[in-house]
Parts: C-alpha cells; structure tokens; sequence
C-alpha cells in the first residue's frame, strides 16, 4: 500500500527538489559519487537487524523454541553480523555511515544510545505525538538538557501508569495516561537532535544527523519487534494456564481428551485472531482477555524499562546554548563584559 506513495515522492524530489551544492561536490563524477556509499556497512547492518528481526519472529509466530537450530543461527548470524559492522565502520569504510570517531565521543555516544532506546520504547506503543509548543520552549530558554530530561521522564511516567492498568481502570486513563508519552517523545526526538548538532563540529554536521536518525529508526523496528515477541511468548503461557494448565477454571478441569485437544487449536486462534475472542462460551472468553492483559501489562513493563535506561543514556549529554537565543545574546555580553575588565585591569 506504500509503494505508490513512495514512488510519486521519488518523482516529485526527483523532479522538483534542486539544492543548490558546493562546486566541488556539484562537479563530481558519478561515480566518485557511488563509491562514497558504504555498501559493506549498510549490508552488514540491514543483516544484523534483519536477522534478530527473522528470529524473532520465527520464534513467536512458527512457536519454535529458543534452543532450535534455526533460531539459534539466525541470533548468532546478527551477532556476527553486528560485530562484522562495527569492525566495517572502523577499519575498511571511507566514509562510514557510522564513524566510530564520532559515536565514541560522549555526546554522540548519549544522544545516539538514548535515541535507541527511546525509540524502541515509544514506538512499540504506535503512538501519535503531536510537536505543539517544543519550539516556543527551546527558543525562550535556549537550552536543552532540562527539556530532554523532562521529555524522557514523561516516557517513563506514561509507561509506568500503562503497566498498572487493569480491568477497573476508567477509560479516562485508558486514553489520558497516554498524552505523556506523545508530549515526551515529540520534544524528546526534537531536543536530541539539535543537541547532536550542537555538539559536533559543522563538518560533521551531516554525518551526525545520520547517526540520529539511524538510532532511532533500529529502535523503532527492535522496539515493535521484542514487544511483539514478548506479547506473544506471556500470552501463550498465561493461555495454557489458565486453559489447560492447573489454573484453569472449575468447568474447563472436567474437559475429555478430545476437549483438551481442541483446546491447543483454541489457544492458537486466540493468538492469532483476537475478533474470535468475543464468540467464545463466557469461561474461555475471560481466560482468553485476562491472558492478554498480563502479557500487555508485562509488554508495558518492557518499555518502561526501555524509558528508564533512555533516560540514564541521556545524562551525560553536555548542556550547550543555542545560537540565536535570548540565553546565547546575554552569554554574549557577559563574555564581553568579562572581556573589557581584563583588558581594563591591564
């Protein structure tokens, strides 16, 4: 369903975008041009990710166990497969699509690592956030720290309220615990990048927008991906307890053999088609949603998690004062003031 709105995009940037670039870049062959993409790194990196993503899902999909050959070759392969990128990215890439030079400093380290982690919470969620009055703030205050550390706080307190979500929960919590999490991330994804601009030199300006962005995109992926495996791995064990297991029901204990049977196909249904749930005889039906609400609860948990060590990734970013600013015009005259009485003194 995307691919034809991707393909009008290509040809409206295609034929409408015209950036204007320096002269050195302007006259360079195509393919002094081709061999500046890091082939190697990104092959690496889509196997890494694509790998985990397959075991994964293979595992909660297919029921395979974590000890099957399959599952075990598929982790192991992303494993290669990252070690084998970062030893691309420091030792054979020209021009890398992540320069270890850069990510080994700390505030590229914490942005980018906050950025995973963040990402992969929020957007296990499917959320909507709309950016309302971020700008106004970062433009009033001129600095970031407090802004970002806030905006990881509201991620947590929205995951926090999720997880203790149950059956008497109204459904203004239901919809209101949620608005947290869509402030947060929105001023969150906007503070970091502009604090990753700030704190790299503007050579490197480029380079270090795509080290955010590729952050936060493989979280976005591993973040839907593990919720989902999670989901998947709680329910089918809270299922199996409460309908086959010893905390069935009283009705369910005096099932015959050819009960229990059909219990394995039930239980696979419930997993793969919630819309049957409501046509399930009244026992069956409230084993099948209090499953899904431990196995939402401890997915809920996760990301909490995940909020918590975003957060502690986002400390070590290094306060700096934008330029333009209310904050950077008196940092200004203060140094100028600091300035005329050394120069008086002298």
């Amino acid at each position: 369903m995307q691919t034809p709105i991707l393909l009008f995009s290509f040809v409206l940037v295609a034929t409408k975008v015209n950036i204007k670039l320096p002269d050195e870049v302007q006259n360079q062959r195509l393919s002094d041009k081709l061999r500046r993409i890091d082939y190697l790194g990104s092959l690496t990196l889509v196997g890494a990710v694509g790998c985990l993503l397959l075991g994964f899902s293979l595992k909660t999909t297919e029921e395979m166990g974590w000890s099957d050959p399959i599952i075990v070759v598929l982790l192991a392969l992303s494993v290669i497969f990252s070690f084998s990128f970062v030893m691309v990215e420091k030792h054979w890439a020209p021009f890398p699509v992540m320069p270890l030079r850069l990510i080994t400093k700390r505030t590229p380290l914490a942005v980018s690592l906050s950025n995973l982690f963040m990402s992969m919470s929020a957007f296990s969620m499917l959320y909507n956030a709309p950016l309302l009055s971020i700008p106004r703030i970062m433009r009033r205050t001129g600095k970031l720290y407090t802004l970002t550390l806030v905006s990881a706080l509201l991620s947590i307190y929205a995951m926090v309220s999720a997880s203790l979500w149950s059956e008497s929960s109204s459904q203004f919590h239901l919809w209101v615990d949620l608005i947290p999490q869509g402030f947060g991330m929105a001023s969150f994804i906007t503070s970091t990048l502009i604090a990753m601009i700030v704190g790299v030199y503007k050579e490197d300006m480029a380079v270090a927008t795509g080290i955010t962005y590729l952050f936060r995109t493989t979280g976005q992926v591993l973040g839907v991906s593990l919720s989902g495996a999670i989901l998947q791995a709680v329910l089918l064990q809270k299922l199996r307890e409460r309908i086959t297991g010893p905390d069935a029901a009283q009705d369910l204990e005096t099932w015959t053999l050819n009960d229990v049977e059909n219990s394995v196909q039930i239980i696979y249904d419930i997993r793969h088609a919630a819309e049957i749930i409501p046509t399930l005889e009244p026992t069956l039906r409230k084993a099948a949603v209090d499953s899904y609400a431990d196995a939402l609860r401890v997915v809920f948990i996760f990301q909490a998690a995940l909020s918590t060590l975003g957060f502690l990734a986002c400390l070590p970013i290094q306060e700096s004062v934008l330029p333009g600013t209310p904050a950077a015009q008196q940092q200004q005259d203060r140094d100028q003031e600091n300035n005329g009485g050394e120069e008086g003194r002298e």
